[in-house]
């Protein structure tokens, strides 16, 4: 499997592994928002049904998709640069990378907006004739309305205390929490309900409490005897949840058809609520020398998360309307990589001149085709690695779609986009880097994944592993495609073309197709594949149709001509 197969150098015109490698990164996309409706991260459209197989493809493709993307991109990018010069680099980007983005916003991003506010509109009207067969159900509806006679009326029956609902997992007494319920919370420990029941992601009570800010429910069950430093899934303990910021917060209060409460409130409650909770508790397991470095992580992670979700990024577009984020706000949406591509872009333009010698150095070349190039690579991303999750613990790298890019983030694609150049500057003529693919793939797999996975609730203790499993990763496709996809092929190349535009405009439709399947009662695997076959057959359809010969086409892919009736198969 580690067979060695030429490449093209660096004077070649193409690299067609490296345009399929682009391609197979925007087609994973599709996969991997199709999938977020079977896990239990937050998602506006939340199936009947759970599947963790679908959860670990989330959390895999996730762990290394865009930083694949972003060193494809900063090869490209040096290529083009070294070819055609400054000018003609900025002018080539500005149209396919910017003008789309911009283009997005006002097409694209409106309508994934629209799609998701009716998605997450619908179960809740749905609710009364639908899901509300059990006891447990109906005081879920109640509780989430507010409407204490219904409550009442409810618990004169044989409800099950530690029944959950279908959806989300989540016991009686944690949605009892997210309302601010005490009164139930009252009645059901009374009548033998779990105080330290978990929902599907790992989380109690106590974590519902803080999270929504009710200090008098945390009171209650501290008081009962709830633990206070359970750590879920995530590795995220109740002290943890205090930090999550205005978008995620109404994000899943929307997403699980809880009424939005003013952020304010919530803030003030959480402070109460801080005062309630013990200190952070080490873990005993951890060497001594890694807790003394953990205070002062802990410390700076925090003070840099106050810092990014802090009033000084807010603006107000108009009066009496609400303010804007620009660091934690929702605004570009799925565009936000070629927000981020046009950022590392310029930042290349203005600093490569200044390095061209050491691009062009044989040790350069000997760093990155080393075998041992992980030793330099996995230091070189652990400063913005260590401060991702500063605002909500997760496996793999941060989200951000606003519109000035949070620094640890920015820098770290902008040194994954770093290597890319390195790359080509490298001339990996023999595909060195990627040449023991399957050693790659099965340690990523194998070993860094499942070890990330474990130690996620500690940051220093998983960055290390994390970057193991992306950076291995990375090389494993690259010799991967390199292995299958060195050649040209007619079919994979128009396949790379489209996945452009598919990545672009598939959100709308995968969040629809979702919802309309949601219910169906199927196996989950089996919606997934409808979902994701479905949605890329329609566009590309609308590729071939409507995008592929037109001014669009041109913009995303360069200009096509519509091939005659007896070449078509040759031209394609």
């Amino acid at each position: 499997m580690g067979e060695t197969v030429g490449l093209p150098s660096v004077n070649s015109d193409r690299r067609h592994d490296l345009d399929a490698l682009r391609g197979f990164a925007m087609l994973l996309g599709i996969g991997l928002h199709a999938a977020m409706a079977y896990t239990l991260i937050p998602w506006p459209v939340q199936d009947v049904s759970r599947n963790e197989l679908l959860t670990v493809f989330f959390l895999v493709v996730h762990g290394f998709r865009m930083p694949l993307f972003f060193v494809v991109s900063g090869f490209f990018t040096a290529m083009l640069w070294k070819r055609k010069g400054t000018t003609h680099l900025l002018r080539h980007r500005l149209f396919r990378v910017l003008v789309p983005c911009l283009l997005g916003l006002l097409t694209i991003v409106p309508s994934v907006h629209w799609v998701v506010h009716w998605a997450m509109a619908k179960p809740a009207s749905q609710a009364t004739s639908t899901d509300l067969k059990t006891p447990a159900a109906r005081l879920i509806d109640a509780m989430k309305r507010g409407d204490r006679s219904g409550i009442d009326l409810t618990l004169k029956e044989p409800v099950d205390v530690n029944a959950r609902d279908n959806s989300f997992q989540v016991p009686l007494l944690a949605w009892a929490a997210m309302c601010g319920d005490a009164e139930t919370i009252q009645i059901l420990l009374d009548r033998g309900a779990n105080i330290d029941a978990v929902t599907g992601d790992g989380s109690t009570a106590a974590q519902a409490a803080v999270f929504r800010g009710y200090p008098e429910v945390l009171q209650l069950l501290k008081q009962r005897g709830a633990k206070l430093d359970v750590k879920n899934r995530d590795g995220a303990t109740p002290s943890d949840t205090l930090l999550a910021n205005r978008g995620l917060t109404e994000y899943i209060a929307n997403a699980i058809g809880l009424p939005v409460r003013d952020f304010a409130d919530i803030e003030a409650g959480r402070e109460k609520c801080r005062k309630l909770l013990p200190k952070s508790v080490r873990t005993s397991q951890i060497p001594t020398f890694l807790t003394d470095l953990e205070a002062p992580l802990k410390k700076t992670r925090a003070a840099y998360a106050a810092w990014l979700s802090s009033n000084r990024w807010q603006i107000t577009w108009k009066t009496g309307a609400t303010p804007f984020h620009l660091v934690l706000g929702e605004f570009f949406s799925h565009l936000w990589f070629l927000w981020f591509l046009w950022w590392i872009v310029l930042l290349f333009v203005v600093t490569v001149p200044l390095l061209s010698p050491l691009l062009e150095s044989p040790l350069l070349k000997k760093a990155v085709l080393s075998p041992m190039r992980l030793l330099w690579l996995v230091p070189l991303t652990l400063l913005p690695q260590l401060w991702m999750g500063v605002l909500v613990p997760a496996f793999g790298p941060d989200t951000s779609t606003s519109i000035i890019p949070p620094p640890h983030l920015l820098t770290y694609y902008a040194i994954f986009f770093a290597f890319g150049v390195m790359y080509y500057f490298a001339d990996d003529t023999n595909g060195i880097v990627g040449r023991r693919w399957d050693w790659n793939l099965t340690i990523a797999l194998a070993v860094c994944f499942p070890v990330a996975l474990m130690t996620m609730g500690n940051p220093l203790l998983t960055a290390i592993p994390q970057l193991g499993f992306t950076w291995l990763m990375i090389f494993a496709c690259l010799g991967v495609f390199r292995r299958y996809a060195s050649h040209p092929n007619n079919n994979i190349r128009y396949l790379s073309d489209a996945a452009y535009w598919l990545y672009l405009a598939h959100l709308p439709l995968v969040i629809t197709a979702q919802h309309l399947v949601r219910n169906w009662p199927i196996h989950s695997t089996v919606k997934f594949a409808l979902i994701c076959g479905s949605v890329t057959a329609l566009l590309l359809g609308t590729y071939e149709y409507g995008v592929r010969y037109t001014w669009l086409g041109a913009l995303l892919n360069g200009r096509k001509s519509r091939p005659s009736r007896t070449s078509t198969s040759h031209q394609r």
